[in-house]
């Protein structure tokens, strides 16, 4: 689903073909960006507050050399040695306190480290969000926005205050790329599982959770005939639009 997303976060780190570097991913998940790391030769610390994500990425490095999983959050945890660089695909939105937290992770890297993170544009910009959105407010009415400031998958799709964030954690030469790529909408096939699938992941499916059951079908319904003409061989694919966001530490 992510891999367009993935494939620019690895190319903006600038990991494949350099020395080897000490580097920490922040909001690891399952592991898919930590072991990509530790297989180009780099040493990397992946960190999740999730145990279940960890227990997965821990199963899925076996014995590979390079990569450790951390149980904590980065916004607090302290490191033995200092770090090269900084990364997260996704990782950085959820802080509480993101001024606080990026402080406190920029102190771990070494004078002249790097930050490289994906994040979210504005969910306008996002078909995997507005399609959803779109269906679901035909039926019922919209959700309230969450506060602009608030955690949430959208909290750095602002330029502006995304760098007012950077800069006061003491990072410099910054610089955003927007990247588009299709999103695979997991491996459901045909209408009917599809719309299963978008309605159980993303911004809508919290709010259509909470709908009663004869709206539900009533969404369902409309789902399947959003999805039916934009699947290709069976398969759904949605527009996602995010920023690589590029720093270094002053």
């Amino acid at each position: 689903m992510l891999s367009g997303f993935t494939q620019a976060l690895m190319q903006a780190s600038g990991l494949e073909g350099s020395a080897s570097q000490n580097v920490l991913d922040v909001g690891c998940g399952s592991g898919e960006t930590s072991l990509m790391i530790a297989d180009l030769g780099h040493t990397v610390t992946g960190v999740d507050i999730s145990t279940s994500l960890l227990a997965l990425a821990q199963k899925r490095a076996g014995d590979r050399a390079g990569v450790n999983f951390l149980e904590a959050d980065a916004s607090d945890a302290v490191f033995d040695s200092p770090f090269d660089l900084l990364i997260s695909r996704f990782g950085v939105m959820f802080f509480d306190d993101p001024h606080a937290a990026f402080t406190h992770m920029v102190q771990q890297l070494k004078p002249g480290g790097r930050v490289v993170f994906v994040c979210w544009r504005p969910p306008a910009e996002n078909e995997w969000v507005t399609m959803p959105m779109q269906v679901l407010v035909s039926v019922t009415e919209p959700p309230a926005p969450p506060p602009p400031d608030a955690p949430s998958p959208f909290a750095f799709a602002n330029p502006e205050r995304t760098t007012a964030i950077l800069e006061a954690a003491g990072l410099t030469d910054i610089k955003f790329t927007p990247v588009d790529a299709a999103m695979p909408m997991g491996s459901a096939k045909g209408a009917i599982e599809t719309a299963d699938y978008v309605m159980e992941v993303g911004p809508a499916a919290l709010p259509i959770a909470q709908l009663p059951r004869e709206t539900v079908a009533m969404v369902r319904e409309k789902m399947e005939t959003a999805i039916e003409p934009r699947l290709k061989d069976g398969y759904l694919s949605l527009g996602g639009a995010i920023w690589v966001v590029e720093a270094r530490k002053a």
